[in-house]
């Protein structure tokens, strides 16, 4: 689907066993870019994943604001941020499991 929609096409999973469930995706802007986000619930938390084309820019630390955690990381050419309100340890489990 986000191949039709969006200039990046990522890999798409739904770790439901692991208690990350695949809720659905959306195409979205940022960095005047538009931007593929996949969307995970994990109980009551809504993840949202982003991942759009490098270009050369590199990735600000991890951090937290208004009580979002933002986790960052790269794979390939794409570049990719998962933002939620769920807590550190769940976040960095998700994203392991993205990276794997």
């Amino acid at each position: 689907w986000f191949a039709g929609h969006v200039e990046v096409s990522p890999a798409v999973a739904d770790f439901a066993a692991q208690g990350y469930t695949l809720t659905g995706g959306r195409v979205d802007s940022l960095r005047q870019q538009r931007a593929a986000v996949v969307v995970y619930q994990h109980g009551a938390h809504v993840i949202n994943v982003f991942s759009w084309a490098g270009n050369g820019h590199s990735l600000p630390a991890n951090a937290t604001r208004s009580g979002y955690h933002l986790a960052f990381w790269q794979a390939g050419d794409l570049q990719y941020c998962a933002i939620s309100d769920t807590g550190w340890d769940e976040l960095d489990a998700l994203v392991r499991l993205l990276r794997e």
